[in-house]
C-alpha cells in the first residue's frame, strides 16, 4: 500500500514540477516578446487600419493631455486606448492629468470639464490644438440603455487635424433640390471633416461660380436643372482638373433632371433612368437594396480584402463606353450580380424583369479620370447611402471617404476606419437575479466541493 502511495505521490510531484517549469518558461518568453490576441467580438483592443496608417506616417510629435479623475472607468478606457496608440508610434506622448490635483495645468490649456482630451502638435506660431470633449468620446447607443465608446474615431481624427499641414476644401452643392445637407448629410459632413476637410455648402449662383480653392465638389441627387451659367461654371471647373463625387439615386422616381447627364456626356457616361433590382445580392432580402460586388481599384481593395460591403438602397445603374476618349480612364468600382436588372417602368407594380428593362450585371459605381487635365470623378448610383440613416451601414462610410481621398490624391488615408464600440446593459428581475446568484455562488461551488471530496476519498482508500 505504501509503495502505491509513494508511486502516485512521486508522479504527482513530478507532474507539478514539470507544469511549473513550463509556466515559468512561457512567462519568460512572453515577457521578452509580448503577444496579444484580441478575442472580443468587435475587436475592442485592436486599432483600425486607418489609425495605424496615421500613426506610422507621423513626422512630428503629438502631445496628448487627458484630463480625468483618478480611479474612474472612463479614465481606464481612455488609458487603455492611448496605450495602444503609443505602442504603434513613439511620437505619441501621453500625460494624464487629474484636474483636482493639478488645476494649474487645466487652467493653462483652458480645460473646464472632466474627461476631456487635448491634442497638441507643433510649437510657437505653428502650434495646433484639438480638443475632444467627453460627449464626443462617450455617446448614447442606437438602442435604449446602451452606450458607445467613440474614442478611437475621435482621437484619430484629432491627430489628423493637428498634423495635417493644409486642410482641403470640400463643397456640397445646394440650390437644385439636392439632399439637404443639414437634414440628411450631417454624418457625411462630419466624416469629411474627420478626414481633414473644411466642408461648406455651395450655391453656385449666389457664390458667383465655383470657388478657386475647391478641392472637392459633392453633388448628391439634384432634382432641378442647372442654369446655363452654372453649367458653364461646372464645365470650366472640370476642364481645369476639378474633382467631384456625383451621386444620383432612384428614390424620387424617373430621372427628369438632365444637367448631370449633360455634364457626364463629355466622357460618355450616363445615369440610367431605372431602379436597380438585385435578387442575387441584397441587404436583408430587399432586392431594391443591392449589395454590389467590388471591382479591383484603390478605393475598394481594402474593403474587399476585409469582407466589408456597401449597401445601396434605391440605386440607378450607370452606363459608360467600352472605349473612352483619349486620356480618359473609366474604371468600374461596383457591380450588381448577373441576376440583377434595371427596372425602367417606375409605375409598374410587377417587380419582375419585363421588356424594356436593362439586363444585369449593372454598374453602380465608376471612377473617371483624365490624365491630361487631372480631372477625377467618382459617379455613384445611390444617393441614399450618403444619408445619416444609411451611411453607417456596413462599409458605406469607408467607401465614400476612400472615394473622397482618392479624388484628393490622399491615398495614404484610403483605409478602414474605426467604428464606435457599443456596450449593452443587462437588466435582471428579482427572480432572475436570485437564480443567477444561487447558481454561481452556491450550486456550482457546492458541486466542485463534492467532486473534490470524492476524488480525495478515492485517493485515500488506494
Amino acid at each position: 500500500m505504501n509503495n502505491i502511495r509513494l508511486k502516485y505521490g512521486t508522479n504527482a510531484f513530478i507532474m507539478t514540477a514539470l507544469l511549473l517549469a513550463i509556466l515559468i518558461l512561457a512567462n519568460v518568453i512572453v515577457t521578452q516578446k509580448p503577444v496579444k490576441w484580441d478575442l472580443t467580438k468587435n475587436k475592442q483592443y485592436t486599432l483600425s487600419d486607418q489609425t495605424k496608417q496615421v500613426l506610422k506616417s507621423l513626422k512630428t510629435d503629438v502631445t496628448v493631455y487627458a484630463f480625468f479623475k483618478e480611479g474612474t472607468t472612463s479614465r481606464d478606457m481612455v488609458k487603455s486606448l492611448l496605450d495602444q496608440y503609443r505602442n504603434v508610434s513613439k511620437r505619441i506622448i501621453v500625460h494624464f492629468v487629474d484636474p483636482d490635483k493639478e488645476p494649474a495645468i487645466a487652467q493653462r490649456y483652458g480645460i473646464t470639464d472632466y474627461d476631456t482630451v487635448l491634442f497638441i502638435a507643433g510649437s510657437g506660431a505653428n502650434e495646433k490644438r484639438q480638443i475632444v470633449n467627453s460627449y464626443d468620446i462617450f455617446g448614447m447607443g442606437s438602442q435604449p440603455n446602451t452606450a458607445t465608446f467613440n474614442g478611437e474615431e475621435q482621437f484619430t481624427q484629432a491627430i489628423i487635424d493637428v498634423t495635417q499641414p493644409k486642410k482641403l476644401n470640400a463643397y456640397i452643392l445646394q440650390g437644385h433640390n439636392e439632399l439637404n445637407s443639414i437634414d440628411y448629410l450631417v454624418t457625411f459632413k462630419n466624416a469629411l471633416r474627420g478626414e481633414g476637410y473644411n466642408v461648406e455648402d455651395l450655391n453656385i449662383g449666389q457664390a458667383g461660380g465655383i470657388p478657386k480653392n475647391t478641392d472637392l465638389l459633392v453633388i448628391v441627387n439634384p432634382r432641378r436643372n442647372f442654369t446655363d451659367k452654372e453649367m458653364v461654371a461646372l464645365k470650366e471647373y472640370f476642364d481645369k482638373g476639378g474633382k467631384a463625387i456625383i451621386a444620383m439615386g432612384a428614390e424620387y422616381g424617373p430621372l427628369t433632371q438632365k444637367s448631370v447627364n449633360e455634364l457626364l456626356s463629355t466622357w460618355g457616361v450616363k445615369f440610367d433612368n431605372d431602379v436597380v433590382v438585385d435578387p442575387g445580392r441584397n441587404y436583408f432580402m430587399d432586392p431594391l437594396s443591392p449589395v454590389p460586388q467590388y471591382k479591383f481599384h484603390t478605393i475598394t481593395n481594402k474593403l474587399d480584402l476585409s469582407n466589408l460591403y456597401v449597401v445601396m438602397p434605391m440605386s440607378r445603374s450607370i452606363s459608360y463606353p467600352d472605349k473612352p476618349a483619349e486620356n480618359i480612364t473609366i474604371e468600374q468600382l461596383l457591380s450588381t450580380s448577373d441576376k440583377a436588372w434595371g427596372k425602367t417602368d417606375f409605375n409598374s407594380k410587377d417587380a419582375n424583369f419585363q421588356k424594356g428593362d436593362i439586363k444585369g450585371p449593372l454598374s453602380l459605381g465608376l471612377a473617371i479620370s483624365d490624365s491630361k487635365t487631372g480631372m477625377k470623378i467618382v459617379a455613384i448610383g445611390s444617393s441614399m447611402m450618403f444619408t445619416d440613416k444609411i451611411i453607417t451601414l456596413e462599409a458605406n462610410r469607408d467607401f465614400l471617404m476612400n472615394s473622397a481621398n482618392w479624388l484628393a490624391d490622399k491615398t495614404t488615408q484610403i483605409s478602414i476606419r474605426p467604428k464606435s464600440l457599443e456596450f449593452n446593459q443587462i437588466f435582471l428581475t428579482g427572480k432572475e437575479a436570485a437564480i443567477l446568484f444561487y447558481t454561481t455562488v452556491v450550486i456550482i461551488p457546492l458541486v466542485m466541493w463534492i467532486i473534490g471530496g470524492y476524488m480525495w476519498y478515492r485517493r485515500k482508500t488506494l
